[in-house]
């Protein structure tokens, strides 16, 4: 038989959230703020969170874990957008995709895609979800200036 937790108990019966009186707080109870349903599908964006360091991760009682919100984000959701915009690719200073480069300038990607073809100017493929060509965006510029 087990014994009883009666602080445990008494907790429960207060009402207590799993948040300490320094911040920290429970998985659980992050799970609402960050606008996830389960606990399987918390883990990535909290290790996002801790990754990028707007929280703190403290391992308590064996496997169990809490943590607490930097002072830079006033809530968990702010700091969720943050962790994500942090981790979205950039390309390189001066590179660009042809439909970020003809948005732009106002142009059709296949107009400059035409320019593009015999040129023979350099081209980058980064490793992202969806690989896509990447220009120096100088060379684009001196391509549409010989254009009418």
């Amino acid at each position: 038989m087990k014994p009883i937790d009666a602080h445990g108990l008494v907790a429960a019966l207060n009402g207590a959230t799993g948040e300490d009186t320094d911040g920290w707080i429970r998985t659980k109870d992050i799970l609402p703020l960050i606008g996830v349903k389960t606990l399987s599908g918390v883990r990535l964006p909290l290790e996002r969170i801790v990754k990028a360091g707007f929280a703190q991760e403290r391992r308590v009682k064996h496997d169990r874990l809490i943590y607490r919100l930097s002072k830079k984000f006033k809530t968990w959701a702010d700091a969720h957008i943050a962790a994500i915009e942090l981790d979205r690719f950039k390309a390189p200073k001066g590179w660009v995709t042809l439909t970020q480069y003809a948005r732009k300038h106002r142009r059709t990607v296949r107009g400059i895609q035409y320019r593009i073809d015999g040129s023979g100017i350099d081209w980058c493929v980064y490793k992202t979800p969806r690989p896509v060509p990447h220009y120096r965006k100088t060379d684009l510029d001196r391509l549409l200036r010989k254009a009418p």
